[in-house]
């Protein structure tokens, strides 16, 4: 009867933070739908626009569910404070802090004008709306969390949606610095000897294509080894969701270009490659040879979005460069997972069998 009681409960939960992960992907989408504007229209001098009012109407429903959650939670004489479900009380400062960053972004765009660019994306007040943004679609893993019974983790399906919504909301702010947006190998780049004049302003837009590579590859990596540690286990299709998440949402927003898209599309290829080969990878490799594992992957998603690149237009790159920039972010992979479970060897996830 108690497992049963049990069970119902977490059922509920689940249905509950589905719901609120949903509202979460309506948030994400207009975001992506208002920075899509802020790129492509022309003219855009005002803070009531459709796309705006997409986020905010959003904000509004995410805003009355929370508030319908807490109060069916609550137990009469209990403190409307105290009477949020597990992982809501974030949820509830999240929705409170949105609204006053709303507020204070139309204060700010009053009195200094909309951001046009680069600007828009590190913006305090539109830093701040994404700080709030993150605590709500974080509710599913902080509900997940909270329902981890004995040290078993209670793993559920709106948990792993929340963590590709925020993957999402972190390519989002991380959009300039995107390999998957960035020209990057197939911009011609002719190697200049040092000392010869104008080599650095040659030299820098490959510089920051290689960063984008490390830090897009962070932004997957580091999410799928927050996964493994929680569920214990390689979830169903999880590198190809991050990598839709990571890719996709940026290119559709800063303008589909084919050459973009070609890349995101062999990354996601290869990204369900990588996801077939989880399931067939030893146990034992997703603990002491965790590195390996995480080294391959990058290096899997890289060489998809490669082979369409070199498919659609074509590497312009040095061999160097390009095969240089997959054994470097295979490189932070790898780093990433010993970081991951430094100290904690005897507590590497060990996959179910």
């Amino acid at each position: 009867m108690l497992r049963t009681a049990q069970g119902n409960r977490i059922r509920a939960g689940g249905f509950r933070d589905m719901v609120t992960e949903l509202l979460g992907l309506w948030l994400l989408l207009a975001v992506f739908l208002d920075g899509w504007a802020h790129l492509n229209v022309p003219g855009l001098e005002t803070f009531f626009t459709p796309w705006h009012a997409a986020l905010y109407s959003g904000m509004v429903a995410t805003a009355a569910w929370t508030a319908v959650v807490i109060w069916r939670n609550r137990t009469p004489g209990q403190p409307l404070l105290h009477a949020a479900p597990p992982g809501y009380r974030g949820t509830a400062v999240g929705v409170i802090l949105f609204g006053t960053a709303g507020a204070l972004d139309l204060l700010w765009h009053e009195i200094l004008g909309l951001e046009v660019s680069l600007d828009a994306l590190v913006s305090p007040t539109h830093l701040l709306l994404g700080f709030s943004l993150f605590l709500i679609l974080g509710t599913g893993v902080r509900s997940a969390r909270a329902a981890s019974h004995n040290g078993t983790p209670t793993w559920t399906p709106a948990a792993m949606f929340a963590v590709v919504l925020m993957t999402g909301l972190g390519a989002f702010f991380f959009v300039y610095a995107s390999a998957f947006v960035r020209p990057g190998p197939t911009a011609l780049f002719a190697p200049l000897p040092v000392g010869t004049p104008g080599r650095l302003q040659a030299e820098l837009p490959v510089v920051v294509g290689l960063v984008s590579y490390l830090l897009t590859t962070a932004l997957i990596i580091a999410p799928f080894l927050y996964t493994l540690a929680a569920a214990r286990r390689p979830l169903r299709g999880v590198v190809t969701m991050l990598v839709v998440a990571a890719a996709w949402l940026p290119v559709v927003m800063v303008g589909v270009r084919p050459t973009a898209v070609a890349g995101a599309a062999g990354a996601t290829l290869a990204a369900a490659a990588a996801d077939l080969l989880l399931t067939r990878v030893p146990a034992v490799w997703l603990g002491r040879r965790l590195p390996a594992v995480t080294a391959g992957i990058a290096a899997l998603v890289w060489t998809g979005q490669l082979v369409a690149y070199a498919v659609a237009d074509g590497i312009r790159w040095p061999v160097a460069l390009w095969l240089g920039a997959v054994v470097l972010s295979a490189a932070v992979a790898a780093g990433l997972a010993v970081v991951s479970f430094w100290g904690t060897a005897r507590s590497l996830p060990e996959p179910a069998p």
